[in-house]
């Protein structure tokens, strides 16, 4: 009897420290995929089609997403004839500070006042994400300040909303990033389909 209980005792703790073993490579595993997705954010181009539907206007256009270390660059285009030298008809800059050029070439400057809005200067430094990867590992999501970042089982980022409103934007993969949907209650959503992703270190220049 004391020789069955030995056995047991043997095979509880096989299975114990087994089980100790394989939970760290899981995690070890996510953290490999959360670096390279945070890496995929650092220096990137994308190139789409936007839909927007604004107030019962809508539209359909080309756009041009860049991004760095340091600042985001939305272009989108009203293309000429035959697709031939597109021109800009909206643009927008954003590091700490948001900047717009209107179709009529106007600029306007909005600091980041509403706790409405999502704020994405924690984008900008995925240093600051990674610092914060056993709390995203664990629970697939993350709070800063008013923003949640919530993260698929293979850590890719699929949703960054307001805890303080209804704005969201969504991201959606099928083996890579095929679409960008934001949205906000009562004023319209727009989605990106994407053609061209690329991870060139570009200068992005400030609207003037």
């Amino acid at each position: 009897m004391k020789l069955n209980k030995f056995f047991l005792l043997i095979i509880l703790l096989f299975f114990v420290t087994n089980c100790a073993f394989l939970l760290k490579p899981v995690e070890e595993d996510k953290e490999k995929l959360l670096i390279t997705h945070l890496k995929f954010w650092e220096n990137i181009r994308i190139d789409g089609i936007i839909e927007a539907n604004y107030k019962n206007f809508v539209f359909r256009k080309n756009i041009t997403i860049k991004k760095n270390s340091s600042a985001i660059r939305i272009d989108i285009y009203d293309s000429g004839i035959f697709g031939m030298q597109p021109t800009p008809f909206i643009s927008v800059y954003y590091d700490s500070v948001l900047t717009i050029r209107t179709p009529d070439q106007q600029i306007e400057q909005f600091k980041p006042e509403s706790k409405e809005e999502i704020d994405l200067s924690f984008f900008f430094q995925s240093t600051d994400l990674f610092a914060m990867k056993d709390k995203i590992i664990m629970n697939h999501k993350i709070t800063i300040d008013d923003v949640i970042i919530i993260f698929s089982d293979d850590m890719k980022i699929i949703e960054i909303s307001n805890s303080n409103s209804s704005s969201k934007i969504t991201f959606n993969y099928l083996q890579d990033l095929n679409l960008i949907t934001s949205q906000k209650e009562k004023n319209g959503v727009f989605n990106i389909q994407i053609d061209k992703i690329t991870h060139l270190n570009e200068e992005i220049n400030r609207l003037k």
